[in-house]
């Protein structure tokens, strides 16, 4: 966890200061044993906002509820820059209903984390000569998802694989 390295009420050090209020109404210049005691009838904290030569901006505020909308705003934000990863689905040309009907639920859980979708199919040694028939399942599976999901790629054969890149819709 990072330090704080945020000055505060007796840790002050300035003689006249502009005291800026918690909804950032400017209480103008003043010293500041006047800035402590305005905080202090009003059971707040004083901070250090800025200081520049002569100039020594506080601002008086609830510390603990500044901290805990800092830490919230941190989350947010967090939330906001996280990637999704891209999850796969493997399926096989001979995979029955029932299983690809598990494969789309796994898939809608995917969707709920707004995660991207890389479906594959792989076929192996004599498999080769059923691409028709993989390639329909693919096509089926795809369909399956369709109303969470959008193509990105269409279904593309790549030697004995096939790929398809969906989305989320949003």
């Amino acid at each position: 966890m990072k330090k704080d390295t945020r000055i505060l009420n007796g840790d002050i050090k300035a003689n006249k200061v502009q005291l800026i209020t918690d909804d950032w109404g400017n209480l103008w210049e003043m010293s500041l044993k006047e800035a402590k005691q305005k905080a202090y009838e009003a059971s707040l904290d004083l901070m250090l906002m800025w200081r520049k030569g002569d100039l020594t901006i506080i601002k008086m505020l609830d510390y603990w509820k500044f901290l805990y909308r800092e830490k919230k705003k941190e989350q947010k934000n967090k939330l906001i820059w996280k990637n999704p990863d891209l999850k796969t689905i493997r399926i096989t040309f001979k995979i029955w209903d029932h299983d690809l009907e598990i494969k789309k639920k796994q898939a809608l859980k995917f969707a709920e984390n707004w995660h991207p979708l890389k479906v594959s199919l792989m076929l192996r040694w004599r498999e080769n000569h059923y691409a028709s028939l993989a390639f329909e399942k693919m096509e089926h599976f795809v369909s399956l998802v369709e109303e969470v999901y959008k193509l990105e790629w269409k279904v593309r054969k790549n030697w004995n694989n096939f790929v398809a890149i969906m989305k989320v819709i949003k």
